[in-house]
Parts: structure tokens; C-alpha cells; sequence
């Protein structure tokens, strides 16, 4: 007996101490990847840029740049933003934060689900060192918070820590409310927390009302959440559009189908969400892990199990079939906790199995050898960060900090850089990149207004912005004069191109880009030499407008450019340009509905080549605004 007793208080100090090791090392490497000063990435800056520009009200309406998210989820995250202020940490702070707090949880889930020490400390260790799970613990996304939410409810449901079991009820009530409005498919996990009840109540032959209570306070809030931010949603059509790739297609077992599937399989298991090697055949080792771990828990009834990890897959997929939420990596980040579950157990049965049978050194080598690929990848990916902008950034801050600058991919990062105060120049424009793919044609028509050499900030890999035809064509016409390149960010200075009708090289115009006339929100520039520009018609009812101008200029013998400005060929004002772009102001009178055409005519032109100087003006923005009635 005393033998006995010595072995298992061996065991648990091992256990003890193993899963301190797992948690510091776990703990260790989401600090590392949240610390290390990354950049956003082009996903984060369209959500980033309505946090630094909204206030409480204004974050819980549709978001810029086609962005969504769960309403606790945005004010959370704007409350980190006014207390620590707009940069990356304050930003990802939610995600990490409940990254690291759920981190321990995982263990005593798998201990509670599984009732095995070696599948939860094997998958306690897959599931700490996870790539996946550690990049997205640290990213402006809800993924991560939908990790933690999974694992925070099957916990709520199946410990059996006393804490938890006597105030069960009241935990799940709370915390699945709150994961309603924290979660995008926290309705999926509390559904399969329902149908555990039921199960319950079945086995029991007696429906708990508590438990009932919990699951009418669900479902009231799920319906308000729905009725107040899901339904007709103004961007559900483009969202499904953008994300169609992620619906499976229909037939099922089509050949359309039957690739869908593979390429599903691949991402999830071995390239973008578990990251196990396929070394030395192990993929189908991994199969074989889950086929037995399932199989098991339909032998001996294990219903917990089953429905915690089989279940929320058949759902999301279904929903997929549907168009209702793909099933694409990202979105399906909470699988990562569910396969490990499923493996973690097989490697349990699998190596106790061989300890009763062979010898328990061949199960420990057969548990070393699960563990090595489970995490071998992980380790060889970390720290990851796909697309980092900032030495970039650097470099046009170093070398061009008055340079203007077109963007393509990056328009939004550049954005959200400039308005935080990383970046300086304010002289810059996206380029239309994202519907479709831009022709040479297109891009030198939306860039006509450069006279000398212009910077274009892009991704590398022209095919993740549309670009490769444009950047095919200026290497062609060799316009690149250099390039600066950090990872996935290429910044090019780029000398300008004007071509007429017949097809030869022009450096005049006398008209604003078609189409590109106006800009409200301060991006535009367009240079003018020595003839006059002219706005395209601009439709306004009758009445008293203010025409704000606000322009710049550089000068010859320290005489700034003289503008005079017109209103369908009627002289409104002149006016000297400032150094500075300061705004200039003019009234006039719309005498009935009808198009205007402002003019703005520089009479002052000059070259001086002796000093190196060229009187040129350049308008920023113009702005209307009615001035009376």
C-alpha cells in the first residue's frame, strides 16, 4: 500500500511540475510575441482606424473599411485605447489578455473532458506552444477572444472544481451572456453547452430550472443582439461576397466539393491553424489519433467529449453550407482547442495501450514522438508576424519626409501610422486596388497629377493588391529610379509619366484627373505649372457657398505662386500661396441649380535654372460649404 501511495504522490509532484514548466513556457511565448514591438497588418489598420477616430457611440455604429465586430468586443478595446492611448499593445490588449488567462484553463478542461493526466498534459503542451493560438493572442481580431470563449464555457460546463460545480449555473449564465457579445461563434459553443443540459436532463429523468433560467437568458440576448447588430447589416452582402471562397460549394461530394475539403483539411492541420508536421508520415498518425479518440468516446458513451469537439464542427460547417459564417482558418481559430482535445486523448489511449501491452518505455516514446511533431512546427514558425511595415515606414521618414506618396495594400496602415504621429508626411493617396486588378492605363491616369518623381508604397507580392500589371509596366518603362524593401513592403520612387491621345510622353495638363477631383478628407494633391486647372462640373443648388482652398507652393527668388480663381469663368479672388498650406478663403453666389467648373490660374510662372528653382502651386483640398441661405 505504501508502495502504492509513493508511486501516486510521485505522479502528481511530476504532474505538478510538468504543468508549471508547460504554463511558464506557454505564458512565455504570447508575452514574447505581444511584447516584440510588431507592426499592424492591413486587417488590424481597418479596424484600428475607427478606434482612433470614434468615441463610445460612434464605434457601435457600422464600422469604416467594411469592418465588424461584437459590441463588447469594440468597447472594450476603445476603453484600452483612451486609457493607454492608440498604439499596437493598447489595441491587442483584449485578445491577449484573455489569451493568457484561459492559457491554464485549457489543462483542467482537457483533465475534466479526458479523466487522463498524460492527454492533458500533452495537450496542455500542444495547445501552449500553438503558433496559431500565440499569433492571434496578440492581433486586433476577435479569433483569439473566440479561442478563450471556447475554452472558458466547456470549462464552466464540465469542472468539477468546487468553486465551479456550486455556482455552475450562475458562472455559464454570466459568462456565456458576456460571450455572446464578445464572440462571433459564441453561439455555437453555448449551443453545444445546451445540448449537454439536455443530455443531462435525460440521463436524470429531470429538467433543472436553473439551468433552464440559464438558457432563456442566452437566448433573450441572442435574439436582441441579433435584432440590433446582425440583422441587415449594411455590409452582410460584401462580406459574403469577399468571403465566398470560404463557403464550401454545393454539391456535396462534387469535385468542387471534394477540393474544398482538401485544401480545408491541409490549412487546418498542418499549415495555418495546428501546424503538425507531416514528417515521417505523421499526418496519418494524426488521423489515426482522432479516429480512435472518437471512436472511444462513442464506445464508452463519453458524450462530453463528442459533443464538445464533433459537434461545434458539424455546426460551424453546416452553417457554411448555408453562407451563414465560412469556414476559412482564421474564422475557425477555436477548432485549434477542439482537434487537440480529440488528439491529445488519442495519444492517451494509444500510449496506454502499448504500456499494458508492450512496455511502458515504448509508450513513453511513443508519447515523446507525438508531442516532438504536434509542436516541432510551431517552434520553427515562432515569433510569427507575416507582414511588417515600420522599416518601411522608417525609410520614407529618413529619406522622403516631403515626398507624396500614392498606396496601394497599405493604404489603411499608412493611415493609421500617419494619425498616431509614427509617420510625418501627410501627402499621401490610396489607389483603387481592391476591386480589381488596375491596368497600367488606369494607374497612370489616377497618377497623371506628379511633375517630378512620386513615392508608391505597396505589398512585395504585386498579387496581394491587384498590382502586377502596373508594376510589370514601370519596370518596363524603367520609372523606378530605387526601392526599398522590408519583408512583404516594397516603398518605389517612381519618376512620372504624362501620354497624350497619340500615345507621346507630355509633362502638361490643364485638367484635375477625371473623377479624382475633390477630396474631402485632405489626401489630394494636384500640382499646376503654367496653365490653368479646371474641376470637373460639380452639380449645387442655389444659394451662398464658401470655397475653402488650401494650398502650397514653392517659389523663385522667395515670390510664392499668385492664383487667380474662377467660378465658371467668373474671377472670384487672388491669392499668394503659402509655404505652409495654409487654407484660403472665398464667398460667392450660386445664382440657380446647375453645375459649376472652378478655374484656378497661376499668372506668376518662373524658372530660375541658375539657383536650381521652380515656381510651382499646388492645391491640397478644396472644400465647399454653404455660407448662408
Amino acid at each position: 500500500m505504501n508502495t502504492i501511495q509513493n508511486f501516486e504522490e510521485r505522479h502528481k509532484k511530476i504532474v505538478h511540475v510538468l504543468f508549471f514548466l508547460i504554463l511558464a513556457l506557454g505564458l512565455s511565448l504570447r508575452f514574447y510575441q505581444y511584447l516584440m514591438g510588431r507592426s499592424l497588418w492591413e486587417d488590424e489598420a481597418h479596424l484600428a482606424l475607427s478606434f482612433v477616430t470614434r468615441d463610445y457611440a460612434g464605434i457601435l455604429k457600422p464600422l469604416d473599411y467594411i469592418q465588424a465586430a461584437p459590441p463588447l468586443f469594440l468597447l472594450t478595446v476603445k476603453t484600452f485605447t483612451l486609457i493607454f492611448g492608440n498604439g499596437e499593445s493598447a489595441l491587442r490588449a483584449l485578445p491577449f489578455i484573455t489569451s493568457i488567462l484561459t492559457l491554464p484553463l485549457f489543462y483542467y478542461l482537457l483533465l475534466s473532458i479526458t479523466r487522463s493526466s498524460i492527454a492533458a498534459l500533452v495537450g496542455f503542451l500542444a495547445f501552449a506552444v500553438n503558433i496559431a493560438v500565440i499569433y492571434y493572442s496578440s492581433e486586433l481580431k476577435t479569433y483569439g477572444v473566440d479561442v478563450a470563449v471556447y475554452i472558458l464555457m466547456i470549462y464552466l460546463a464540465v469542472s468539477q472544481y468546487r468553486f465551479v460545480s456550486k455556482r455552475r449555473n450562475l458562472l455559464l449564465g454570466i459568462a456565456g451572456c458576456a460571450s455572446l457579445l464578445y464572440s462571433n461563434i459564441a453561439f455555437i459553443i453555448l449551443f453545444c453547452v445546451a445540448c449537454y443540459m439536455m443530455i443531462g436532463w435525460l440521463k436524470n429523468k429531470k429538467i433543472e430550472r436553473a439551468q433552464l433560467y440559464v438558457l432563456a437568458s442566452w437566448g433573450i440576448l441572442f435574439i436582441a443582439y441579433y435584432l440590433l447588430f446582425v440583422h441587415n447589416h449594411p455590409y452582410e452582402a460584401i462580406q459574403k461576397s469577399n468571403y465566398s471562397f470560404g463557403f464550401p460549394p454545393l454539391p456535396l461530394f462534387s469535385s468542387e466539393f471534394n477540393a474544398f475539403m482538401e485544401k480545408s483539411i491541409h490549412e487546418i492541420g498542418f499549415r495555418l491553424l495546428l501546424y503538425v508536421s507531416k514528417s515521417w508520415s505523421f499526418a496519418y498518425i494524426l488521423l489515426f489519433l482522432i479516429v480512435v479518440s472518437i471512436i472511444h468516446a462513442f464506445y464508452k458513451k463519453k458524450y462530453a467529449l463528442l459533443l464538445f469537439t464533433c459537434l461545434p464542427i458539424l455546426i460551424h460547417f453546416t452553417i457554411s453550407l448555408f453562407h451563414i459564417y465560412p469556414f476559412w482558418y482564421r474564422l475557425i481559430l477555436y477548432f485549434v482547442p477542439v482537434l487537440i482535445i480529440l488528439m491529445a486523448s488519442g495519444v492517451s489511449l494509444v500510449a496506454n495501450f502499448l504500456a499494458r501491452k508492450t512496455h511502458v518505455a515504448i509508450s513513453l516514446i511513443f508519447t515523446v514522438y507525438c508531442v516532438y511533431f504536434f509542436s516541432i512546427e510551431s517552434f520553427k514558425q515562432y515569433p510569427l508576424y507575416y507582414r511588417e511595415v515600420k522599416p518601411t515606414l522608417d525609410h520614407i521618414n529618413k529619406n522622403y519626409p516631403h515626398s507624396f506618396i500614392y498606396i496601394t495594400t497599405p493604404y489603411t496602415l499608412y493611415k493609421y501610422y500617419h494619425l498616431t504621429g509614427y509617420v510625418k508626411d501627410s501627402l499621401y493617396e490610396g489607389l483603387d486596388w481592391n476591386n480589381g486588378h488596375m491596368s497600367p492605363e488606369t494607374y497612370y491616369e489616377a497618377v497623371e497629377g506628379s511633375t517630378s518623381n512620386y513615392l508608391l508604397l505597396h505589398a512585395r507580392d504585386p498579387g496581394l493588391d491587384n498590382f502586377y500589371n502596373v508594376l510589370e509596366d514601370l519596370k518596363k518603362r524603367d520609372l523606378i529610379v530605387k526601392e526599398f524593401t522590408y519583408k512583404t513592403y516594397t516603398v518605389s520612387e517612381v519618376k512620372p509619366l504624362r501620354i497624350d491621345s497619340a500615345g507621346i510622353i507630355t509633362l502638361n495638363y490643364t485638367n484635375f484627373p477625371p473623377g479624382k477631383t475633390f477630396d474631402l478628407n485632405g489626401k489630394k494633391i494636384v500640382p499646376i505649372w503654367n496653365s490653368d486647372v479646371s474641376s470637373n462640373p460639380i452639380f449645387l443648388a442655389k444659394g451662398k457657398y464658401k470655397l475653402t482652398i488650401r494650398s502650397g507652393g514653392t517659389g523663385v527668388s522667395g515670390i510664392l505662386p499668385h492664383l487667380n480663381v474662377f467660378i465658371n469663368d467668373n474671377k472670384i479672388g487672388d491669392y499668394t500661396t503659402s509655404a505652409d498650406y495654409s487654407p484660403t478663403d472665398f464667398l460667392f453666389e450660386h445664382p440657380g441649380n446647375g453645375n459649376i467648373i472652378i478655374k484656378i490660374v497661376m499668372d506668376n510662372d518662373a524658372i530660375d535654372n541658375s539657383k536650381n528653382e521652380d515656381r510651382n502651386a499646388f492645391i491640397h483640398t478644396i472644400n465647399i460649404s454653404k455660407a448662408g441661405n
